[in-house]
C-alpha cells in the first residue's frame, strides 16, 4: 500500500518538485507549518533517548524508564517519528542519506515489536532539512518518501516540514527552522527540541558512524531489556599522529571539509567532531580496550532518570 496522505494514497511517482507534496495535500501543509511555528524546547538529560545521526530506537507509553525521544544537530540530515497509535509505541530515526533502507525498514521492524498486537495505525512525521544549494536536502527527503511509500505497511504521513518547507532565510542565506525534535511519550506530543547532554558512548557512536561499520544503521534501545545497547565494532589507528591532524584542524577547516552545509550546522558540530577523535585517540583499538570479550555495552537508567553503565551485562 502507498504512503498515504490525510486519507489519499500517495502513489507511485514522487511529486515533482517536492513542493507539489504540500500543494497536492493542504492539509499536510497545514501541519508542516504548524510543527515548524511551535517554539523550540530545551530538554535536560533525565528520561531522555537520545538518537544520534544514522541511529534509531523506539519505546513505548509503558516504559517508565523513556520520559522522551529525541534527536537533533539536523542541517541537511532529516528526522522520522514513526508512531503505532494503539500503543502508542514510537520511534525516532536521524537520516544522513546513507543506508535509508535500512534505517526505514529497521524502525518500522522495531515499532511493531514493540507494539505486539498492533491495534492501531502507523503514523510517520518527518522533519528537517532546507533549501540547501546543493540540494542534498531534497535528495534525502526524496529517499525517504520513497521507502515508507514501497513498504507494504500502511503508513500515514501527518507531518512533512522538510527541505523547502523547513527553510528560512536570513540575510539571504538558506537556514533550517527545525534542527531537532522531542517526543513527550506520556503525551503524545511532538515538537522541536534541542538537548544539553546526547547519551551515552555518544563520541563512540559517532566514530561507529564515521567509520561506516558494515554500512550500519543501529537500534541502540532495547526495549525489552529497558537497557542501551552499544554493540561490538572496531577499527584500527596505527598511526596516531593522523588522529591528531583532525583534532588540531580549525573550526574552519573541520566545517569546509566534513559538513555538508558549513554556514548552517550548531555550535555543538566541531566539538562533537573534535571530542569523536579524541575518543579514537584514547581508544584506538576498541575492541580490547571498550568491548571486552566482545561484549556489547549496557546503559540502564537510574532511580535519578540519567543513564549508568551496567557494564557488559543487561542485569
Amino acid at each position: 500500500m502507498p504512503l498515504i496522505i490525510y486519507g489519499k494514497p500517495l502513489g507511485a511517482a514522487l511529486p515533482r518538485p517536492l513542493k507539489e507534496l504540500w500543494e497536492f495535500f493542504p492539509p499536510l501543509k497545514e501541519a508542516s507549518m504548524k510543527l515548524r511555528d511551535i517554539p523550540v524546547k530545551l530538554l535536560d538529560p533525565k528520561g531522555l533517548l537520545y538518537v544520534g545521526q544514522k541511529e534509531y530506537a523506539g519505546t513505548s507509553p509503558i516504559d517508565n524508564s523513556i520520559s522522551y525521544l529525541g534527536t537533533d544537530s539536523a542541517t541537511t540530515c532529516h528526522i522520522a517519528v514513526l508512531r503505532e497509535t494503539g500503543s502508542g509505541a514510537t520511534c525516532i530515526g536521524h537520516f544522513d542519506g546513507s543506508a535509508t533502507y535500512k534505517g526505514v525498514h529497521g524502525m518500522l521492524k522495531n515499532i511493531m515489536d514493540i507494539a505486539g498486537s498492533v491495534t492501531g495505525r502507523f503514523e510517520l512525521t518527518l522533519a528537517g532539512g532546507f533549501n540547501d544549494e546543493r540540494r542534498i536536502s531534497s535528495q534525502i527527503s526524496d529517499e525517504l518518501l520513497y521507502e515508507f511509500n514501497s513498504h507494504p505497511q500502511d503508513v500515514h504521513l501527518m507531518c512533512a516540514t522538510i527541505s523547502d518547507m523547513n527553510t528560512v532565510m536570513k540575510e539571504g542565506t538558506p537556514f533550517p527552522v527545525i534542527y531537532g525534535l522531542g517526543v513527550d511519550m506520556k503525551h503524545r506530543e511532538i515538537f522541536p527540541a534541542t538537548f544539553v547532554d546526547r547519551g551515552p558512548d555518544y563520541p563512540l557512536r559517532n566514530a561507529m558512524r564515521m567509520f561506516d561499520w558494515q554500512d550500519s544503521f543501529p537500534c541502540i534501545y532495547n526495549f525489552h531489556l529497558r537497557r542501551i545497547v552499544i554493540q561490538p565494532f572496531n577499527y584500527c589507528v596505527d598511526d596516531v599522529s593522523c588522529v591528531d591532524k583532525f583534532i588540531n584542524l580549525t573550526d574552519k577547516e573541520i566545517l569546509m571539509k566534513f559538513s555538508t552545509s558549513p554556514k548552517q550546522e550548531p555550535p555543538n558540530f566541531v566539538e562533537d567532531f573534535r571530542n569523536t577523535f579524541i575518543h579514537i585517540r584514547i581508544h584506538p583499538t576498541p575492541m580490547r580496550s571498550l568491548f571486552k570479550n566482545g561484549l556489547p555495552r549496557y546503559y540502564k537508567q537510574s532511580p535519578e532518570g540519567l543513564w549508568v553503565d551496567s557494564g557488559h551485562s543487561y542485569r
